[in-house]
């Protein structure tokens, strides 16, 4: 398991913290780029419609707005740029208001504001400002007064484009020297009323389009002055007959585009079309790809009618980039062959049931075994026998051994040679249903003519044995929640692809036992054997479960190191004993054990809303919401209901004295609560006129105090430090409680001296005489503590804490 560490020495107390932040981003092969809008269209469409284009020549950067025709540009489209210089992670803090693209940039009109965050380590230095009559660029540096650096007249808010060339020197960019630079585009009045449309990227709000925060999901990339990479030309060609046959598409009339991963902008299709080839319904072109060779590409086609654009099927068709050129085999769209088909090639499927024989999982006789896949048609039908006579394979029960178990049929492929479809055996039980091999598909090559498969096996599974798997979970969390409840008979169960009938539950599954005699919480532990048939080698996945003993259903747990998904182990060829984990992977030191009352308390004294507006203790009440009620910050939520008083009177905090500032608030936790609480204060103005107008006051969306619950496993109460109401906004790291730290050493006294550190249980001291060396002993009595005395010693002692 991963160790968190915090570490003091005696003749130091520096601090560190590290964090990793991924980057997005689009990596254009080359030095043009387009970049789509987000397709919303919350100003009329021309931004979240449009496409936003930008080159250059090594010298020069041209920046070019082709507007989505579904609405004027009558407001301001603000193009921010991060070339590595800025230092702004918000618009907060850019006041710069001097003109119509000054208000845009900093999203404020001198009064009202919309607050954008960037994400995702996005800091932008300069902006591009395109509006109806004038384009141009900005220098951010001087966040109170932003430097015009370039700029042209544009034909009006009606155009088809907007375009603007400038130097790269403008943005401190050297000419013909590689650069990857980060774009983000976002639509906005002159005002700072902020649209839900974007461009090269993506914004999000929680309250919708105007003076209200957004956050900045994601940005493009644009590489400036690229290095110049090899092309090699790959051939593509696909047969329109069967479309055309339909009366789907017409030939000379019709666009046929190919798209693809090889291409600039991936899947860009619109230029890469294909040329009829004669008279025919075959379509071909050839595009220069720039990527490595061996680079593994995916693509498939496109075909535009008057009506309508058509896809090819998912999943995407793939090839190995080749040096020299390549020729990709001819393909129908969409793997639907002409009839008759230009080419007719018979494929042979074979497939031993012997191993599902043997774990039950199929009788033959009774349940059938079938093919279904793409190089059908209907693609995935299960009509595998084009006549209808006979849509499964068969087997020979007269042959001695296994022979009799394998099962066999041939289909008629009218695709192409070297089509690429995909495929996956079918168990039909009683001869109806259809249940599915596991895992990914099969890929089918169509062959020249015939071909007959190799012998393959349901699910992979081609030997069977017998191997004991010892499964072991800590049910502590689930038992204090009363979400498992063993006096009204609810189990725990393990389910999974190790069992014979793969994830059976209930009265079919494989049921945990614990001993109940243990002492502490070692009797919530739950444990058993299971006698594994697959073969050695096989990736099992599986979960625990609860298995309620009334009417409910099955409760499976959501792994936090899985994401949620199945664990998983690899089956060896002995007996094996996995791990002992904990329920969802939830530590008892994560939650409360037993119902505690938790306390809060914050200090009103000047206290100010989000907008300034100060706090009135003889007409306004606070209240209190967070993580600490089901469903989570309720009162927040329903933020603009004028009787919020009446609907969460418990939310509703007692003043402490009657000319005081304080006021304090009691809630009892159940038993399973985090010990994380995530938690917000609210004014109510006018309190009893019920005519609240927004109680989500405090601060921003998503801007809380966080604190943690530090008790011991058995203690019922606890007093949350005083809080500063609207610290979050003045002081953000002030507001969030640390899990644990804040190591520190008082004097000596007595041959003693004392430690002390914010504790929370599962976290302990250690010490050691010397940080190069890798023996640290355990502080006894110190799990879940907050302080230590320790003798002093001749030399060097150093301490940590570590929460293992």
């Amino acid at each position: 398991m991963k160790s968190i560490r915090s570490h003091l020495s005696l003749k130091t107390t520096s601090l560190v913290a590290c964090a990793a932040v991924a980057l997005l981003g689009l990596l254009p092969h080359s030095h043009a780029a387009n970049y789509a809008g987000n397709l919303n269209t919350g100003f009329g469409g021309p931004v979240g419609n449009g496409v936003l284009s930008v080159t250059d020549d090594r010298t020069n950067i041209t920046v070019n707005l082709q507007r989505g025709s579904s609405g004027n540009l009558n407001d301001v489209l603000v193009i921010y740029i991060d070339t590595g210089t800025g230092t702004a992670t918000n618009t907060a803090g850019f006041t710069s208001t001097g003109g119509t693209e000054q208000k845009a940039i900093s999203g404020f009109d001198g009064g009202n504001r919309s607050v954008l965050t960037f994400a995702n380590g996005f800091k932008p230095s300069y902006a591009v400002a395109i509006k109806g009559d004038f384009m141009d660029v900005w220098s951010l540096a001087n966040p109170a007064n932003f430097s015009f650096l370039a700029g042209t007249g544009q034909g009006g808010s009606g155009s088809a484009n907007f375009a603007l060339t400038f130097n790269c020197g403008l943005l401190g960019l050297v000419t013909n020297v590689p650069t990857s630079i980060k774009i983000f585009g976002t639509y906005i009045s002159g005002g700072g009323y902020r649209s839900t449309e974007a461009i090269a990227g993506n914004l999000v709000t929680p309250f919708g389009q105007g003076y209200n925060p957004f956050t900045n999901t994601a940005y493009a990339t644009y590489n400036f002055a690229p290095a110049v990479v090899p092309t090699y030309a790959v051939k593509f060609s696909v047969d329109m007959k069967a479309q055309a046959d339909l009366g789907n598409f017409t030939p000379g009339t019709d666009a046929v585009y190919g798209g693809g991963s090889f291409q600039t902008n991936a899947f860009a299709f619109s230029d890469f079309p294909l040329v009829r080839s004669n008279t025919s319904t075959i379509y071909t072109n050839t595009y220069l790809v720039a990527d490595p060779t061996n680079t593994v590409e995916t693509y498939k086609f496109k075909y535009i009618t008057a009506l309508a654009t058509n896809f090819d099927s998912d999943p995407n068709r793939s090839f190995t980039l080749k040096s020299g050129g390549q020729v990709l085999p001819l393909v129908y769209f969409d793997n639907v062959p002409a009839s008759p088909s230009a080419t007719t090639n018979y494929i042979t499927f074979r497939i031993d049931m012997g191993p599902q024989i043997y774990l039950g999982h199929f009788t033959p006789g009774t349940d059938l075994i079938k093919v279904y896949g793409s190089f059908e048609q209907p693609h995935w039908s299960g009509n595998f026998d084009p006549t209808g006579v006979l849509n499964y394979l068969t087997n020979n029960p007269t042959l001695s051994g296994n022979a009799s178990n394998i099962y066999s049929g041939t289909f008629a492929d009218g695709n192409y040679p070297g089509t690429v479809t995909q495929y996956k055996y079918v168990i039909a039980p009683g001869g109806t249903g259809t249940t599915y091999e596991d895992g990914s598909d099969r890929t089918l090559v169509t062959p020249t003519n015939a071909a007959t498969k190799a012998i393959e096996y349901f699910n992979g599974v081609s030997t069977y044995a017998a191997i004991p798997i010892t499964f072991s979970v800590d049910m502590t969390v689930p038992i204090a929640s009363g979400q498992l409840n063993p006096a009204n008979g609810d189990t725990v169960g393990c389910a999974g692809t190790f069992q014979t009938n793969s994830f059976g539950v209930g009265v079919n599954g494989f049921t945990l036992t614990n001993n109940p005699t243990l002492s502490g919480l070692a009797s919530n532990i739950y444990s058993g054997t299971y006698i594994d048939r697959n073969a050695p080698g096989s990736g099992e996945r599986y979960k625990f479960v609860i298995n309620p003993g009334g009417a409910g259903t099955t409760i499976y747990e959501q792994p936090a190191s899985t994401g949620g998904g199945d664990r998983q182990f690899l089956l060896g060829s002995v007996a094996a004993t996995n791990p002992l984990v904990l329920w969802g992977d939830r530590s008892p030191n994560d939650v409360v054990l037993v119902p505690t009352t938790v306390t809060f308390h914050v200090s009103m004294t000047n206290a100010l809303d989000r907008w300034g507006v100060a706090f009135d203790p003889d007409n306004d009440r606070v209240m209190v919401d967070g993580n600490f009620v089901q469903p989570t910050f309720p009162v927040m939520s329903d933020f603009a209901d004028p009787n919020i008083e009446i609907v969460f009177p418990q939310n509703l905090m007692n003043r402490d004295t009657p000319q005081g500032l304080t006021y304090s608030l009691s809630f009892v936790l159940p038993a399973g609560s985090p010990v994380l609480v995530d938690y917000k204060y609210g004014i109510l103005r006018s309190a009893g006129s019920l005519s609240n107008t927004n109680i989500d006051n405090e601060a921003d969306f998503a801007q809380n105090h966080t604190r943690y619950i530090r008790t011991s496993a058995t203690a019922t109460t606890y007093e949350f430090p005083l809080d500063i109401f609207g610290l979050q906004r003045t002081n953000p790291a002030g507001a969030i409680e640390p899990l644990f730290g804040k190591l520190a050493i008082g004097g000596v006294s007595g041959g003693n001296f004392p430690i002390s550190w914010l504790g929370i249980r599962g976290v302990h001291l250690q010490s050691s005489t010397n940080l190069t060396s890798s023996v640290w002993q355990d502080v006894s009595n110190t799990d879940g503590s907050s302080s230590s005395s320790q003798p002093t010693t001749s030399g060097s002692k150093f301490f940590r804490l570590v929460k293992p």
